[in-house]
């Protein structure tokens, strides 16, 4: 499964998560940035003295429980490396998330576009919420009403972030798609 055959500006991001669903395996969270697979990394707030672990399943994407030190994280989040993703033909790009929490918990969705050392952020216009039923998110951005996100970047990463106090997630299935 490491041929990336798929076709179109998404075709980074889709292959990532593609070998994400493959991926069988945990880890320990502990640094600013935890690499999983080649393409998504989890970053936090280094001076939040996060701890934690992630475990990637045939029934979970992926399983995260992070815990912050004494101080509250300023951010805690999982990245996916997008490449450039050319958006001048797209007229929207969007997400479907399926999760699972024990208690409530928000999640916000970013598109972060980056060029000549500097981003823009771009959020998702509703927040993920997890229950302890799976539950399925969905949410677009319509690109002609969105002046401040660049058609091209050097970068893309499609960005989710947790709270910054403890997080503990099923993010059972996430799919992304540019139309």
């Amino acid at each position: 499964m490491a041929d990336n055959i798929f076709l179109g500006p998404d075709a980074q991001v889709r292959f990532s998560l593609q070998m994400l669903r493959a991926y069988e395996g945990r880890g320990k969270i502990a640094a600013e940035q935890t690499p999983i697979i080649d393409g998504v990394f989890l970053s936090t707030d280094p001076d939040a003295n996060v701890t934690g672990e992630y475990e990637a399943s045939a029934a979970n994407l992926l399983k995260l429980r992070i815990r912050p030190g004494k101080n509250p994280a300023r951010w805690q989040a999982m990245h996916l490396v997008m490449g450039p993703l050319d958006l001048g033909d797209a007229a929207v790009i969007g997400v479907v998330a399926r999760s699972q929490a024990p208690s409530s918990f928000t999640t916000r969705i970013c598109l972060r576009s980056g060029q000549d050392g500097q981003f823009v952020d771009t959020f998702f216009p509703k927040t993920m919420v997890s229950f302890a039923q799976t539950s399925t998110h969905l949410d677009v951005l319509e690109i002609s009403k969105l002046t401040d996100l660049p058609r091209q970047a050097q970068w893309r990463d499609l960005i989710l972030f947790f709270q910054g106090s403890d997080v503990d997630l099923n993010l059972l299935d996430l799919r992304f798609f540019v139309v």
